[in-house]
């Protein structure tokens, strides 16, 4: 007997082994099937994020590439009366190749803003040349960057390859849409924007004009940004922002016709009781 109810438990623990490595293989194989389907998803992913990567590549090199073609447009793509009541345009790579000499000629503008960056590594490719036609018709010009995700001491190093002191008129501008950072907190984006400004201050000696819709503005950048020069855009009405600040300069229109472009273009007026000195850079 004795020796019968040894084999039992012998058995028995043989038994319980057999049990408890049965499922450990089995929970082993699950886990290791989880660590493949896993794997699997990030690669697949990765891979989606390459394909949607380059295809946003080779769409963005071809409009950049189309708006680097110095024949471009080569008919006027705008129709109807030529705009009237503004008193600056802003231009990049989306108007092309603009006439300076007419454009030299119209009375009534009083500043060009050129785009000169966006984000950490673009460059607009018109940003040079309209930069020098600006200043050999005599058009008061300045510079703007555009602001994206990217971090701010990047996006200022772009911005600071291309801007030249000397070349400039007017203060800088920071352009900050919903666009360029989409996904960003209020507290990201106002530590982005405030790190751009500071940047500039530090560099140049002022703060640049900050660009934004009255709604951006509200949502993301008051009351914090209340003491900076504020280039609102609003197409609807004037612009009213919250608290104290007042806009200095109003974009109305973003379909403006003006001689000279043949693209639609932004029209620009200043505040009541702004004028061009004041967004002069003082010497």
């Amino acid at each position: 007997m004795a020796i019968y109810r040894k084999n039992c438990n012998f058995v028995s623990l043989k038994r319980t082994r057999s049990y408890f490595h049965y499922h450990i293989m089995a929970k082993r194989k699950k886990q290791n099937s989880y660590s493949k389907k896993a794997f699997y998803i990030i690669i697949a992913l990765i891979a989606l994020f390459i394909i949607g990567f380059e295809a946003y590549r080779m769409v963005s090199s071809y409009i950049i590439k189309r708006a680097s073609d110095k024949q471009w447009p080569q008919h006027d793509l705008t129709s109807g009366q030529y705009s009237g009541s503004y008193d600056g345009i802003d231009i990049s790579h989306h108007q092309g190749r603009i006439h300076w000499d007419e454009l030299g000629e119209v009375k009534r503008l009083k500043f060009v803003f050129v785009k000169a960056t966006e984000g950490a590594n673009i460059q607009d490719p018109w940003y040079e040349s309209n930069i020098s036609y600006a200043r050999k018709h005599q058009i008061p010009v300045g510079s703007y960057h555009f602001l994206s995700k990217a971090p701010a001491a990047l996006q200022f190093e772009n911005f600071r390859a291309v801007y030249d002191e000397d070349k400039q008129d007017l203060l800088p501008v920071v352009d900050v849409e919903d666009d360029g950072t989409k996904g960003m907190s209020k507290e990201e984006i106002q530590l982005s924007l405030k790190t751009f400004c500071k940047l500039c201050k530090t560099y140049y000696g002022h703060s640049p004009i900050i660009y934004c819709s009255e709604s951006y503005f509200k949502d993301y950048l008051s009351p914090e940004f209340d003491g900076y020069y504020l280039w609102i855009a609003s197409y609807n009405h004037e612009p009213v922002l919250p608290g104290e600040p007042h806009y200095d300069i109003w974009q109305f229109s973003r379909h403006g016709r003006v001689p000279g472009v043949w693209n639609w273009v932004d029209l620009n007026r200043f505040a009541d009781g702004r004028t061009l000195d004041d967004i002069r850079i003082k010497e």
